[in-house]
């Protein structure tokens, strides 16, 4: 039966709609709270419930932010593995079933360097 009543209350706290209870402050001069009062304003919301959006949002962008490195990170990895492999065939070499092994295991261990390096050179093309 207590089995059966902590069921009951799990099942309750799941179905029932959560509170925002949980605050978060933060100081800010006259002037920061001006300009964020004035942006709250002219979205329309109040200076609270702006920054509760501001907060939540980037929360969202930057997960989306991780899914896009880990896309071009892959994307990087099937570029090398592409590249290494028509290099050879282009060639008119054959890959040994070795060599695409090793291949595939060059790629695995290189691609995240070669993504970060990629965008480190994009990110100084567009500061230029």
């Amino acid at each position: 039966m207590a089995g059966n009543s902590a069921l009951a209350e799990q099942n309750e706290e799941v179905c029932r709609p959560s509170l925002k209870s949980r605050q978060i402050g933060v100081r800010v001069t006259e002037m920061e709270y001006a300009t964020l009062e004035r942006e709250a304003w002219r979205t329309g919301h109040k200076v609270g419930d702006w920054a509760r959006e501001q907060l939540l949002e980037r929360m969202k962008r930057a997960e989306d932010d991780r899914i896009s490195a880990h896309v071009f990170t892959e994307l990087v990895g099937l570029q090398m593995l592409l590249m290494g492999g028509f290099s050879h065939l282009l060639q008119g070499q054959t890959l040994t079933a070795e060599q695409c092994q090793e291949l595939a295991k060059n790629v695995q261990s290189g691609k995240a360097k070669r993504a970060k390096e990629l965008l480190a050179q994009r990110l100084k093309q567009e500061d230029r």
